[in-house]
């Protein structure tokens, strides 16, 4: 009889688009989440202890972190208790026929020699934010160190860490906020005449 596989938890931080391929079992975005000052994001990203501890500071930062927690370990139990049902009903079939746990498995379709993803238990979790430099990578990196139950494997993985914003995109953004600014306050100013006069 073969043991359960090893429990496999996958964090990724990453930028809003383009989406995470394979796509996450759980997906959170952090965009809502205020973002550390720019002195901090100008000198650090978001493995830095310093921007880490500022966003620690943050309320809705921790209680994120606290929430994603808590629905990471039912995600993983949910996907371990289907496993174990998954394997007892395996198990019986071949138990029927006189085979055992390890002959059901190799001769399975789409056994390789390898064990195929949904044999792993695997739980992939997809963290963004708006480039996925600062808040998710920082949230990521947080995630990472909670006190995960000893036989689970953590990986953390920063997609979009070192890309950079193009510097077209940025002007742009501040063309078009200068725009929606300047458009804001002209009817700001003809609803104040429209009133008083």
């Amino acid at each position: 009889m073969t043991s359960s596989p090893r429990p496999i938890l996958i964090l990724c931080s990453h930028g809003r688009s383009p989406p995470l391929n394979p796509p996450p079992d759980l997906k959170y975005d952090l965009r809502n989440v205020p973002n550390p000052p720019k002195v901090l994001r100008d000198i650090s990203d978001g493995r830095s202890k310093r921007l880490r501890e500022h966003l620690l500071s943050e309320s809705k930062f921790v209680q994120r972190l606290e929430l994603v927690e808590l629905e990471i370990r039912r995600a993983m139990e949910h996907k371990i208790a289907a496993y174990a049902a998954e394997s007892r009903g395996a198990g019986l079939k071949g138990q029927k026929k006189g085979t055992d746990m390890e002959t059901i498995v190799r001769e399975a379709p789409e056994f390789d020699g390898q064990e195929s993803d949904a044999a792993q238990l695997i739980l992939r979790v997809g963290c963004n934010c708006a480039l996925g430099h600062h808040r998710s990578v920082a949230f990521v990196c947080e995630l990472a160190q909670r006190p995960w139950p000893k036989d689970w494997h953590i990986e953390a993985v920063h997609r979009d860490i070192e890309k950079k914003r193009a510097a077209s995109a940025r002007v742009k953004q501040k063309a078009l906020w200068r725009e929606k600014k300047r458009d804001n306050n002209f009817v700001g100013t003809e609803e104040r005449f429209e009133f008083n006069g």
